[in-house]
């Protein structure tokens, strides 16, 4: 995930200490709340022992996601707490599952990046 442009890893703003953070360089990140767990981190990576990610999807990729059993809606944002585009990924149990969730990531990188001058 560290090969991601524009980011930084370190520790989350919003979770355990074990917790390693995508921080997108706030010179690149796009407005809104719905983007980011807090500041500019648009996802995390639990620790060891749980391989589980919070990440921010834009609404339709959350759809998806629950359609396909490969995630949930973070309790803050079923509570109506923050957008639901909040949602928790399972931890991969194989390497399909593996490839599903770093395509995930990518999209909440794409999601939270500022985008092109020709995209936008």
């Amino acid at each position: 995930m560290s090969s991601l442009s524009d980011i930084t890893t370190g520790p989350s703003g919003i979770s355990f200490a074990d917790t390693r953070a995508l921080h997108l360089r706030p010179e690149s990140a796009r407005p809104g709340a719905e983007r980011f767990l807090i500041g500019t981190e648009f996802a995390h990576l639990h620790g060891p022992a749980d391989g589980s990610l919070h990440a921010c999807l834009p609404y339709d990729v959350v759809a998806e996601v629950i359609e396909k059993g490969w995630g949930e809606l973070h309790p803050v944002a079923r509570d109506g707490l923050r957008p639901t585009t909040l949602v928790m990924l399972f931890g991969p149990r194989d390497p399909d599952e593996l490839e599903i969730i770093w395509q995930l990531v990518q999209v909440s990188h794409d999601f939270a990046i500022t985008p092109a001058r020709s995209d936008a």
